[in-house]
């Protein structure tokens, strides 16, 4: 994985593009644990990932924000099986803590930090961090882009500002969408990786070993020319980063914002927080949900086996690792599903990929 610091680098230049080439090589380091891309051989029964994700993550009672909806003993019958209830006053903001700006605080060693309760912390850098348990971390700027980092299982979710920019950074690959374009890079056990673009021609894809690219569009599959970018550095950073306010300029907003945050507990223990409108949830056995812009974009993530998920209204994307190691994104008609042997693209009813001998196969 790259870097994921949360220091803001000004030299971060945007994707360069990539030719296409048999000789190109990466630095990406192959993972060792074989358990992550040793699964079941694809059979082609993927229809499971093409469903549509659920139009929200939690129940459709969402009530509103709990300043809406203040806590009283004759609606708590009504409000105990709402995951997002209003939180009974006073507002308990200081049951998980508020923390001014500290460089240190910020950057101290999981180790110790395995070890606290969960914080919100303004950063120097003007931004908000919270940090949770089982080593997750949610950053946020005041423009509400979101930067989810899974330390457990190195993964990085990042959502921009706008919500026209987003990425997903997993052990099985990466994703990158901007705009209208999706780019996907699939890494394979044995360096093979595979690449992948939706765009409004249709789906190209080819791998690190093959010196062709195809285009599967409405008229099927062929070849084609075509460049994708390179995916190997944290890109995360500049979509969380452009088009937002953050600087030392910010940090006095950033203390107020978090000031002005909630904080209550379910009965079942989950713990939430409204952060400048922001919705974000951990649940006992670490499982992290965010929301923003009524469910438009959704976030998910758990550090107990290794799955995360985006849902924009550009795309949605899976990754998941262990008996269920995959990589999946759906955008309009356009897909696809990688399972570390087969890898396959979908457009307009057609199909082609690389089965697990790395040989072309249209379906």
């Amino acid at each position: 994985m790259a870097n994921i610091s949360t220091e803001y680098r000004k030299d971060t230049l945007p994707p360069q593009v990539r030719p296409r080439s048999v000789y190109t090589t990466h630095t990406y380091n192959v993972q060792t644990d074989d358990t992550v891309y040793q699964t079941q051989r694809f059979n082609g029964e993927y229809s499971k990932y093409l469903d549509n994700p659920p139009s929200e993550q939690w129940t459709a009672g969402l009530l509103p924000a709990p300043t809406t909806t203040p806590y009283t003993p004759s609606n708590a019958s009504t409000t105990t099986s709402a995951l997002w209830r209003p939180p009974p006053p006073p507002p308990r903001l200081h049951k998980f803590g508020f923390i001014p700006p500290n460089e240190s605080l910020l950057y101290t060693s999981w180790r110790e930090m395995e070890s606290m309760e969960p914080a919100a912390i303004a950063t120097p850098h003007g931004t908000m961090s919270l940090r949770l348990h089982n080593r997750i971390r949610v950053d946020m700027t005041l423009d509400r882009s979101v930067r989810v980092i899974n330390f457990k299982n190195n993964i990085v979710v990042a959502l921009g500002g706008t919500g026209s920019a987003s990425a997903l950074l997993h052990p099985n690959g990466r994703i990158y969408q901007y705009g209208s374009r999706v780019e996907i890079l699939a890494h394979d056990s044995h360096g093979n990786n595979k690449y992948a673009k939706m765009w409004y021609k249709g789906v190209s894809f080819t791998s690190e070993q093959c010196a062709l690219v195809y285009l599967v569009d409405s008229a099927g599959t062929r070849t084609t020319t075509d460049t994708f970018s390179d995916m190997n550095y944290d890109f995360s950073l500049p979509i969380f980063y452009n088009d937002c306010r953050h600087g030392p300029l910010h940090v006095q907003e950033a203390v107020d914002t978090l000031r002005a945050a909630q904080y209550w507990t379910t009965d079942e223990g989950i713990e939430n927080w409204i952060i400048n409108n922001i919705r974000i949830s951990q649940t006992p056995d670490g499982l992290v949900r965010i929301a923003r812009n009524s469910n438009k974009y959704q976030i998910r993530t758990s550090p107990t086996n290794g799955t995360a998920s985006l849902t924009t209204p550009f795309l949605h994307c899976t990754a998941s690792m262990g008996q269920t190691s995959h990589l999946f994104v759906r955008r309009g008609e356009r897909r696809m599903h990688y399972d570390g042997n087969s890898f396959i693209v979908r457009n307009a009813g057609h199909s082609a990929g690389f089965d697990d001998k790395n040989q072309l196969k249209v379906y």
